[in-house]
C-alpha cells in the first residue's frame, strides 16, 4: 500500500465506477441503469481538473438525483463517524473514504484500487454517500409532499419573518391617519406633516423591499421543490410494473400531471395559514388598544361571520371540483386516444361515434365547472358585503363612543377602520383558497390512485442487483390473469435451460405474449413462481434485469428524436463502428441510406411516419446493439418483408450465443430454424413441449386428421 496518492490522468470522475460502488456499498440503493450512467457520464465531459470542484460537485449531485437521494452536503473535512464519503480531492481527482486507522491513517478507494493516505490534500471536499429517499416504497402522495414542505421549512421560516416585519409596517399608514387627524390638522403643525410623512414613505419603500424579496426567496424555494416533486412523481411512474398500469394512457397522465395544483396549493395555503392568517390577530388587537374592545367586538363579529360564510361552501365546492378533475382526466385520455388511433376513427368512419363521448364528457366538465364558480362567487360576493358592513357599523360604532365620550378620536376610527381592512382582507381570499383546496383534494386524489399501484420489485426491500443471468428458468404453479378478466394463463410445471433456443407457438389469445412478459419480469403472476437462475424473477432489480434481458416486443415503441437517439437507447456507448455494422447485419442501413439525415432522421412521437416494418427493423437493431445476456423476442418480423426476416434470421442466427438463452414467439415457420424446443399454447395453458421437428411432426398429423374427419 502507497502513503500518497498519484495524479491520475482522465477525468475526475469515473461516473460508472462511482455508481457501482454506491450501489455496493449502500444496499439499498437501486442500481443505475445503463442509459442513466451515459448521461450522467456526458456531465463529466472530459474535465480532468479536479479543482474545478464545481463542475464535480454538479456530476455528484446529479448522481444523487438519479438514485432519488437528497442533495449532497459537502463539508471541509472527513467525519469518521460519516464513512464511508465521497470525496473530491485536489490534484487527484474523485475517491471513496472507507475507513480511518487507530494510527489515524485514511483507507481510500479508486478505480486504481485501495490504498492509505496520511492526509488529504488542500481544499478536499467531502460528502456521505447517497441514502436512497423512498419514492418508490409504500409511501402517500400526502407524505411525499408534506415531507417536501418541511425538506424546506428554512424557506418558508425566512418567508413568515419577511411577513412579520412587513406587517408590522403595515401599521404605518393606519397610525399615519390617527396622528394626521389628531395631531396635525388641529394644531396645524407642518413640520409634523412632513416628519410623518416622510417617515411613512420610507416604511412604504421597506413594505415594497421585503416583500419582494419575500417573493423571491419564495420563488427560489418553491422552483426547487417543484423540480423534486416533478423528478420523484415521475421515477415513481416509471417504476409501475407493466400489469398495474390502467387502460387509459390519457388518464395516467392526467393523474401524474395533477400534483402541480397540488404543489400549487400546498405553497399557497403555508403561506395564508403561517402568513396572512395570524396577523389578523395583530391588527385587531391594535384595534384594541386604540378603540377599545367595543369597536373591536364589531370587526371580530364580521370576521367569524365570513369564515363561516367561507368554509359553509367548501364541502359543494369539493364536490364539483371532484367531479371536474375527473372528468378532465377523461377528457384527455380520450384526446390520446383519438390522436393514437386517427387512422382508423378516419377510415372506419367512427370519429362521430367518440365526438359525441367528448361532447358528453365536455358538458359534464363545463357544469362541475360552473357550479364551482357559482358557489365561490357567491362566498366572494358575500365576503365583499361583510366587509362593507363591517366598516359601516365600525364607523357608527365609533361615532357614537366618539359623540358619547372622549374615549375615542375621529383621527382614531380612521385608523381603526383602516385597520378593518386588513383583518378582513384574508377572509377575502379564503373562497380562492377553497376552490384551490377543492382542485388540489380531487388532484391528491387521483394522484394517489397512482401511489397505490404496485411496483417493480413490490414488497421488496432490498432488490438484487449484483448477479450475473445465465439464463435458466423454473416455473411452477404459475397462474396470471388480467384485472377484470378471466385467467389468461396457467403452467404447472415448466423448465427453460441455460442455453435453449425456445420457440412458442399457438393460436391467437392463446397466451404467448403473456408468458413472454411474465419471463421479461414485466408482469407478476397472481401464484407460482417464475425463478431466474433459482431467483423469483421480483426479487431481482428491475434495471439489473432490464440491463441484462434483451426483450422485443411485438409492437415496437419508437420515442421522439432521431433514429441515432432511438437506436443508442439500448446501449448508449455503442460507437458509430458497431452502429452501422448492426445496421448493415439487419438491414436497416436501407432506411439510413435512403434518408438524407441518415442516423439522424427525425422520428415522431411514437413512431410517427415510420412504418410499421421499419419500425421492427430499428427495434431488433435497438437489441442487437444492447447486447444481452438472455434474448426474449416476440413476433420480431411480422411486418417484414421476405428479404428483411431472411436478414433478421442471419443477424439472430450470428448475434445469439450457444450459451445464452433464446425465447421467441412466432407464427411465422421460417422463424422455427432459430429453435430446437418448441412450447405450444392454446387457452392460456402449456399443451405441448418438445424438440422442434417432433412437436412440429405430431401438429401436422393433428392437422392431418382434422382435415381428414372434415372431409368425411
Amino acid at each position: 500500500m502507497e502513503n500518497t496518492l498519484d495524479n491520475e490522468a482522465g477525468p475526475a470522475i469515473d461516473v460508472k465506477w462511482l455508481a457501482d460502488r454506491c450501489s455496493a456499498l449502500q444496499v439499498d440503493l437501486p442500481r443505475l441503469s445503463k442509459q442513466i450512467v451515459f448521461e450522467l457520464e456526458k456531465t463529466v465531459g472530459g474535465n480532468d481538473d479536479p479543482n474545478a470542484g464545481e463542475s464535480a460537485e454538479i456530476v455528484i449531485e446529479r448522481l444523487f438525483e438519479a438514485f432519488g437521494a437528497g442533495a449532497p452536503v459537502w463539508h471541509s473535512v472527513p467525519v469518521p463517524s460519516a464513512l464511508p464519503l465521497i470525496a473530491l480531492l485536489p490534484g487527484v481527482g474523485c475517491r471513496i473514504v472507507c475507513a480511518v486507522t487507530d494510527q489515524g491513517r485514511w483507507l481510500v478507494e479508486g478505480t486504481e484500487g485501495t490504498s492509505y493516505l496520511d492526509s488529504f490534500p488542500a481544499k478536499s471536499r467531502y460528502a456521505q454517500l447517497p441514502s436512497s429517499a423512498d419514492t418508490t416504497g409504500d409511501v402517500s402522495v400526502r407524505r411525499l409532499f408534506i415531507d417536501e414542505i418541511l425538506k424546506h421549512k428554512r424557506v418558508f421560516v425566512m418567508a413568515t419573518g419577511a411577513s412579520v416585519v412587513c406587517n408590522i409596517l403595515a401599521l404605518a399608514s393606519s397610525l399615519y391617519s390617527m396622528q394626521i387627524y389628531d395631531r396635525v390638522i388641529p394644531t396645524h403643525g407642518l413640520e409634523t406633516l412632513t416628519t410623518l410623512t416622510v417617515g411613512v414613505f420610507i416604511a412604504m419603500l421597506l413594505e415594497l423591499i421585503i416583500r419582494k424579496s419575500r417573493s423571491l426567496i419564495l420563488e427560489d424555494g418553491i422552483k426547487e421543490m417543484d423540480h423534486e416533486l416533478s423528478h420523484k412523481v415521475f421515477r415513481r411512474l416509471l417504476s409501475i410494473r407493466m400489469d398495474q398500469l390502467p387502460g387509459s394512457v390519457g388518464t395516467l397522465a392526467a393523474q401524474v400531471r395533477s400534483y402541480e395544483t397540488i404543489r400549487s396549493f400546498a405553497t399557497t395555503a403555508t403561506m395564508f395559514a403561517f402568513n396572512d392568517a395570524p396577523f389578523a390577530l395583530l391588527f385587531l388587537t391594535v384595534i384594541v388598544s386604540i378603540a377599545g374592545t367595543q369597536v373591536a367586538m364589531v370587526v371580530l363579529v364580521f370576521f367569524t361571520l365570513a369564515m363561516a360564510i367561507g368554509f359553509m361552501s367548501k364541502a359543494k365546492i369539493a364536490h364539483h371540483t371532484k367531479n371536474g378533475v375527473a372528468g378532465s382526466n377523461r377528457k384527455v385520455g380520450l384526446l390520446v386516444e383519438v390522436v393514437e388511433g386517427a387512422e382508423s376513427l378516419k377510415a372506419s368512419g367512427m370519429g362521430w361515434q367518440l365526438l359525441s363521448r367528448w361532447d358528453h364528457l365536455s358538458r359534464k366538465v363545463i357544469d362541475d365547472s360552473d357550479k364551482v364558480k357559482r358557489c365561490s362567487e357567491t362566498a366572494s360576493y358575500l365576503s365583499a358585503m361583510i366587509q362593507q358592513l363591517s366598516y359601516v357599523m365600525l364607523v357608527c360604532a365609533g361615532a357614537y363612543i366618539a359623540s358619547t365620550s372622549t374615549d375615542l378620536t375621529t383621527g382614531g376610527i380612521i385608523a381603526c377602520s383602516i385597520l378593518s381592512g386588513r383583518v378582513l382582507a384574508p377572509v377575502g381570499m379564503l373562497p380562492g383558497l377553497i376552490v384551490q383546496w377543492g382542485h388540489a383534494k380531487a388532484s391528491l386524489d387521483e394522484l394517489e390512485k397512482v401511489f397505490k399501484l404496485e411496483l417493480d420489485n413490490h414488497d421488496v426491500d432490498r432488490p438484487i442487483h449484483s448477479v450475473t443471468v445465465q439464463g435458466r428458468y423454473f416455473l411452477e404453479d404459475l397462474q396470471f390473469s388480467y384485472r377484470g378478466r378471466r385467467e389468461a394463463l396457467t403452467v404447472k410445471r415448466l423448465v427453460i435451460e441455460r442455453g435453449e433456443k425456445i420457440g412458442i407457438i399457438g393460436p391467437i389469445g392463446g397466451g404467448k405474449s403473456t408468458m413472454l412478459k411474465l419471463l421479461a419480469g414485466l408482469y407478476k403472476p397472481q401464484s407460482g413462481h417464475v425463478l431466474l437462475d433459482g431467483l423469483d424473477l421480483q426479487q431481482i432489480s428491475r434495471p439489473h434485469l432490464s440491463d441484462s434481458i434483451g426483450y422485443l416486443p411485438q409492437h415496437v415503441h419508437l420515442f421522439g428524436g432521431t433514429l441515432r437517439y432511438n437506436l443508442l437507447l439500448g446501449n448508449p456507448r455503442a460507437s458509430d463502428e458497431e452502429l452501422l455494422m448492426v445496421c448493415h447485419l439487419t438491414g436497416l442501413i436501407v432506411i439510413v441510406n435512403n434518408n438524407p439525415k441518415g442516423l439522424d432522421m427525425e422520428i415522431a412521437e411514437g413512431g410517427g411516419g415510420v412504418s410499421g416494418g421499419q419500425k421492427q427493423l430499428i427495434g431488433i437493431t435497438r437489441m442487437i446493439l444492447s447486447k444481452p445476456d438472455l434474448w426474449l423476442l416476440d413476433e420480431p418480423t411480422a411486418s417484414l418483408d421476405d428479404s428483411h426476416e431472411q436478414r433478421v434470421i442471419v443477424a439472430l442466427a450470428q448475434q445469439v450465443k450457444a450459451e445464452q438463452t433464446f425465447v421467441l414467439v412466432t407464427h411465422k415457420p421460417k422463424l422455427l430454424a432459430l429453435v430446437q424446443r418448441i412450447l405450444v399454447f392454446s387457452q392460456g395453458e402449456l399443451v405441448m413441449d418438445g424438440p422442434r421437428d417432433a412437436v412440429l411432426e405430431k401438429l401436422s398429423n393433428n392437422s392431418s386428421n382434422q382435415a381428414g374427419q372434415g372431409a368425411e
